[in-house]
């Protein structure tokens, strides 16, 4: 399993560093099982950092890494079908950021894993607490997928004295707190507005922060301000959600999200403009997106312009229109002619 940094160069800021997709689909398609997997070791210990790896020529070699920079801490989604990972003591390098690692198990595939004497055997949906600063060791026999939070050791230490005796060791999964992360972790890694947004990662940013420390067992003041924070991130993403899920409904409004998660109608807004984007204005734009997409598909070519401008949660076409052509440059209609 991912062990090292993240593949980020150093000369790149990481405040200002989009989404990063670093995958063994990007090389060459001439390239045989073994030949890719070499590639892709060298390029990946180039980015990433020394690791000893081993891939077995019977099974097809596949590694994908999705990694969201927040500033100071980091999300990243990882997939292998390595058999072994390993940093040993070597490969360690002395100006290299300690960091703890949340990882949530995402795959079908049990796991090996040793550092610091301890091995703990990772199962499906485990959730598992390590860092880079350590050797470890990791083998499977099939493909592996790790949803991970990467946070400075500092900043844990100083809110959460105790946590590094819970390195190399497993989470309660069923812990509210600990579900609360790696629902924020998912939520970070599959949602555009944070990507690139500075004043979205700096949130979201100590937001993360907030929600490592309580899993990792802050106390007292520590946690009292991490709760709070920590509350309002999965407070956000659950309203996100829902915006997502209903937004072609006419009816849909503020009130109707409050009331459905247990919120006052001033919290949502409240929340929702922390992210610089309000209630309504996150709802045109998918409506206005949807609307798009459905007038270059030809499966909806028999649906009048105003039928598509309904289905996507419009009340009146004339509005619709205008804010058609005021967001794509030219109206409806004209729109699906040249998409046709």
């Amino acid at each position: 399993m991912r062990l090292g940094r993240l593949p980020i160069s150093p000369l790149i800021p990481r405040t200002h560093v989009k989404k990063i997709v670093f995958s063994s689909d990007q090389l060459p398609d001439h390239l045989d099982n073994q030949a890719r997997f070499s590639l892709w070791y060298d390029m990946w210990t180039g980015l990433v950092g020394a690791a000893e790896m081993a891939h077995s020529d019977d099974r097809l070699f596949y590694s994908s890494v999705e990694a969201v920079p927040l500033g100071e801490t980091s999300v990243s989604r990882f997939e292998t079908t390595t058999d072994l990972w390993a940093r040993r003591r070597h490969h360690l390098s002395s100006n290299e950021r300690e960091d703890f690692t949340i990882c949530f198990s995402r795959g079908q595939f049990p796991q090996s894993f040793e550092q610091r004497d301890q091995q703990p055997i990772l199962t499906p949906g485990c959730v598992l607490v390590t860092t880079n600063a350590l050797p470890a060791k990791s083998m499977t026999s099939g493909k592996v997928s790790w949803n991970m939070a990467f946070v400075p050791r500092s900043r844990v230490l100083e809110r959460a004295p105790g946590a590094d005796a819970q390195l190399a060791t497993l989470l309660d999964p069923f812990n509210p707190l600990v579900r609360h992360l790696g629902r924020y972790v998912d939520f970070l890694l599959q949602s555009p507005e944070v990507d690139g947004n500075p004043a979205l990662i700096t949130r979201a940013n100590d937001m993360l922060v907030d929600l490592v420390v309580l899993a990792l067992g802050a106390r007292g003041e520590a946690a009292e301000m991490a709760s709070a924070r920590g509350l309002r991130a999965a407070r956000l993403r659950e309203i996100v959600a829902a915006i997502q899920t209903r937004f072609m409904d006419p009816a849909f409004s503020t009130d109707r999200v409050a009331n459905s998660l247990g919120l006052s109608r001033r919290y949502v807004n409240d929340l929702l403009s922390d992210t610089g984007e309000s209630f309504s204005e996150r709802v045109l734009e998918l409506r206005l997106q949807k609307a798009r997409t459905m007038l270059s598909d030809a499966r909806y070519d028999a649906m009048r312009v105003s039928d598509i401008a309904f289905a996507c949660g419009f009340n009146e076409v004339s509005y619709f229109n205008r804010r058609f052509r005021a967001r794509f440059g030219c109206s409806p209609t004209q729109y699906r002619g040249s998409s046709s």
